[in-house]
């Protein structure tokens, strides 16, 4: 088939734009052509251009694959399923799609949709290359903001940890990165990501679109997730952006890093493979796409 993915920025790799890699890489694969339309793009647009992913202005597709209502910039034809990835303004659907899909439970009953297709991870890249140490000696901040950062220094410097902060950085194979760490610290996709590399991770940031500030849900463990297998995982807001996540103190964000095993990384990366693969993602938009 001839497929076209959206994004509203190609210029880092973020949650959407990893999102949008890790699916060309899996359908090009598959036998598929893929071309992406963005209107920002950068150095990185290479790494796309690298797997055989060709920019786009318009044209004839099979299957658009929409983000951030992207596709109404340009003039195409073809069946259109557009993903909300979150619950904020910019993740909205859209309104001339064949088909509305979320990520969570949280955002397909905030937008009122039919179905989830959870966030891919490509395992072959995302995978366990050095093990986390038994005791923690080093953090990975994949939080987006200054005052989250400024937070996590004062945290490694009284515990007397390592701290390497990614924020404004331009780094394609952050899986490197992780797996250099112990323990991740972020929100969203970055939290999946940590999970598949075999690390412990924390769920905090300081987003400037949270109603509530320096937020997340603290060190997630194991039986945080296997508590939702009743709802097929589908639960998983928590790792994302979420109006009603917990807000931290210093004191209170020291204390859920201490909660550190590294015993749960290993429980984190067999989840992921249990749940979060690209290869049933893809397969999951590809059904959806027969049937429309």
């Amino acid at each position: 088939m001839n497929i076209l993915l959206t994004n509203l920025y190609i210029t880092t790799f973020g949650g959407t734009e990893n999102w949008c890699y890790s699916m060309a890489k899996e359908l090009i694969k598959q036998g598929h052509k893929v071309e992406l339309y963005t209107p920002t793009i950068n150095n990185f647009f290479k790494k796309f251009e690298e797997l055989g992913v060709t920019f786009s202005n318009g044209g004839n597709y099979d299957l658009i694959l929409d983000n951030h209502c992207m596709v109404n910039k340009i003039q195409t034809k073809g069946k259109i399923i557009h993903t909300c990835h979150g619950i904020i303004d910019a993740e909205k659907p859209l309104t001339n799609a064949d088909l509305n899909v979320a990520v969570t439970e949280k955002s397909k009953k905030h937008w009122n949709l039919k179905y989830i297709i959870p966030n891919g991870i490509d395992l072959d890249r995302f995978k366990i290359i050095n093990k986390p140490n038994d005791k923690l000696k080093k953090i990975i901040s994949l939080c987006k903001s200054d005052t989250a950062n400024d937070v996590l220094k004062q945290i490694c410097n009284e515990l007397n940890l390592d701290l390497e902060i990614m924020f404004g950085k331009e780094v394609f194979n952050i899986e490197n990165k992780i797996n250099e760490a112990d323990l991740v610290v972020g929100i969203g996709r970055s939290i999946l990501d940590g999970m598949a590399c075999g690390r412990p991770v924390v769920s905090f940031d300081d987003r400037f679109y949270f109603k509530t500030r320096m937020c997340g849900n603290g060190y997630i463990t194991p039986d945080v997730f296997y508590s939702y297998t009743n709802d097929d995982f589908a639960e998983q807001n928590k790792l994302l952006p979420d109006y009603t996540l917990k807000t931290f103190t210093k004191e209170e964000l020291k204390t859920e890093i201490l909660k550190y095993k590294s015993e749960d990384g290993i429980i984190n990366r067999q989840f992921i493979i249990d749940n979060y693969s690209i290869q049933n993602t893809v397969k999951m938009y590809l059904e959806l796409y027969k049937n429309l």
